[in-house]
């Protein structure tokens, strides 16, 4: 059977705005890892944040507190060899 994973990211302008908005959804109790965004996104300064998806509502409602310049938000699915992206608007 091929792995499978989903996950959603934040694609972010900026390095620092990534890990700066990671910090924030620590501190309000949110996991969420720093990774490279996926080629398929592939924009703005090549960092993204890796949530659950059960999570995106909060991450977003705190996103908007804070008004972070973002380049989108994207839910991932990953089977196999294949990835397939679907925008969550923001």
């Amino acid at each position: 059977m091929p792995f499978q994973e989903s996950f959603d990211i934040l694609s972010f302008r900026s390095r620092q705005h990534a890990f700066y908005f990671c910090n924030i959804l620590r501190d309000h109790g949110i996991s969420s890892q720093v990774m490279s965004t996926p080629k398929e996104v592939a924009l703005g300064c090549g960092l993204s944040l890796r949530f659950s998806p059960y999570v995106t509502r909060r991450v977003l409602d705190i996103y908007r507190l804070y008004n972070i310049p973002v380049i989108g938000c994207y839910h991932i699915d990953r089977c196999g060899s294949g990835t397939r992206i679907t925008r969550i608007p923001i």
